[in-house]
């Protein structure tokens, strides 16, 4: 494609995907307002939810013609028509998602673009479930973590810390932190603003946790894409990246020691809602579970909302982000891994250039050589501390490769002492 015209495809690119994206995000679109959650314990949790949601289908609609437009003049085989096509793409799942709220075809689309619970997106024959089942066992005989007197932070102190954190570790990234009742997260970040539930507290281990998850990712990434003077749409994924860009956020919390236990039972457990749902689990058959298996009343309603956004309440078809963050972190990892083992610096950092998928990096890597995508300006810490990186992955590479029965049978002895020190709780 000649210089020109390639040009021109960009700029025009560009100025259709900014504009659909000043609609705002999929997930702030599909929120439920804090009077549905009064209204259900007004009626003592018996009753489904009635949410609604403010959105505009002729706008929606006219933002899908345009879309379609673009994608029809978006021809060409070299990198930057395929980026703008997959670009072009995940604008469009996102507002055909939001046309078909509340109906069967929400979770059809849902599942093209983040899996299911039973989507193989790992490899032919794991499942979500699969892995979320594996790692679950493996967390079962392991106690709460968190001692009764561990203090906490109110939202207001959070954002305190968070505030003062940022000014010291990223001075010149500004960021407004907001506090919403109405957010079904705890968190949730942008580009260039943050949202704290109002009513929520945190334990030192989960501000880390958030810190690294939020900040160092979801800010950093959305910044960097926003900084990209020639592809600025790279602030905002869409549905399509969000595997991996929740798949880096954990991957920083497990790098950073914040990735803890409860924290980590929560990624399994949302998994199994979302399987729960799919095999036609009702909203109140989710919020009953929740709060039988231990949870307060808010925090069951809360996750319930989570994999009910957009989706119907009577079942069979639920909002299905939740089943992939635990395969967005193995992918991650993985991808990590062969980075370190190759030397690949640089791929590492097309990562953290914006919001992107994996699936991206082919066309990121040429377009970064082409000079149409910069270097991020804000980098995170695991990516800082490259050499740290390259050590722990060098050794744990070769761990993979231990057949771990036989040394089951070296330190069967080991299997006694577990038994003993639990008897001491």
């Amino acid at each position: 494609m000649r210089r020109g015209a390639a040009e021109r495809m960009r700029e025009g690119a560009v100025i259709v995907l900014n504009g659909v994206m000043r609609t705002g995000g999929l997930l702030e679109r599909l929120q439920w307002g804090p009077e549905v959650k009064l209204q259900f314990f007004a009626g003592r949790a018996r009753k489904l939810p009635t949410p609604t949601y403010a959105i505009d289908r002729a706008a929606t609609r006219a933002s899908v013609t345009e879309l379609l437009a673009l994608r029809r003049k978006l021809r060409g085989s070299e990198a930057l028509p395929r980026m703008l096509r997959a670009a072009t793409d995940s604008a469009l799942a996102a507002h055909r998602m939001l046309l078909a709220v509340e109906t069967p075809r929400f979770y059809d689309l849902s599942c093209r673009q983040y899996g299911g619970a039973r989507s193989m997106e790992l490899d032919a024959d794991s499942t979500n479930l699969d892995l979320a089942r594996h790692v679950g066992a493996r967390l079962g005989h392991i106690g709460p973590t968190t001692r009764p007197s561990e203090a906490t932070l109110d939202a207001a102190g959070f954002v305190a810390t968070m505030t003062g954190r940022l000014s010291a570790q990223h001075p010149d990234l500004r960021v407004a932190f907001v506090l919403d009742s109405g957010i079904a997260a705890k968190v949730m970040a942008g580009v260039s603003r943050v949202r704290v539930r109002a009513n929520a507290t945190f334990t030192a281990l989960e501000a880390e946790s958030l810190w690294l998850h939020e900040i160092e990712t979801h800010v950093l990434t959305g910044r960097n894409g926003k900084l990209q003077r020639k592809l600025p749409f790279l602030r905002a994924g869409g549905p399509r990246s969000t595997r991996t860009q929740e798949g880096l956020a954990v991957f920083s919390e497990l790098h950073g020691r914040a990735l803890g236990v409860e924290r980590l039972r929560r990624l399994v457990d949302r998994v199994e809602l979302v399987a729960m749902v799919e095999a036609g689990a009702t909203f109140l058959d989710i919020y009953r579970h929740l709060a039988d298996h231990g949870r307060s009343r808010d925090d069951a309603y809360l996750d319930a909302m989570r994999v009910f956004r957009g989706a119907p309440l009577v079942g069979g078809a639920p909002f299905t982000k939740d089943a992939c963050y635990l395969s967005g972190l193995a992918e991650v990892y993985n991808f990590l891994r062969i980075c370190m083992t190759r030397g690949a610096f640089e791929l590492a950092e097309v990562l953290v250039s914006g919001r992107m998928a994996l699936d991206d990096l082919d066309e990121l890597v040429e377009l970064r050589r082409n000079g149409l995508v910069a270097p991020p300006r804000h980098v995170p810490t695991w990516l800082r501390n490259w050499d740290e990186l390259v050590a722990y992955f060098a050794f744990t590479s070769f761990l993979n490769e231990i057949d771990l029965p036989p040394l089951e049978r070296r330190f069967s002895r080991v299997r006694g002492l577990v038994r003993r020190a639990q008897s001491l709780r």
